[in-house]
């Protein structure tokens, strides 16, 4: 009794799955998934450009510089002293 309708939702998930396979975006999204994971587990790959402002980049961490930034600017402010240049960028 429902072996015909358990054979057309074998043959549709089939097809399905068919054409998922085909589209180009969700192999480039999954390749982007493997991507993430792989940096994850083993680090960055040696030949992999670097991201721009990385090379130059100080080893600290962006908060540390963060807070540096923050109390310093906190400092001026009660010496009554305000910052005339720009802030850090990233």
């Amino acid at each position: 009794m429902f072996r015909p309708l358990l054979v057309l939702l074998i043959q549709f998930e089939d097809h399905i799955i068919q054409t998922i396979l085909r589209r180009p975006g969700f192999h480039r999204f999954v390749g982007r998934i493997q991507r993430y994971v792989d940096e994850k587990q083993n680090g960055r790959h040696p030949d992999q450009p670097l991201h721009p402002g990385e090379a130059t980049e100080l080893p600290s961490t962006p908060e540390s510089s963060f807070f540096r930034h923050f109390v310093s600017e906190l400092k001026n402010q009660a010496k009554g002293n305000p910052t005339k240049d720009d802030p850090p960028h990233r």
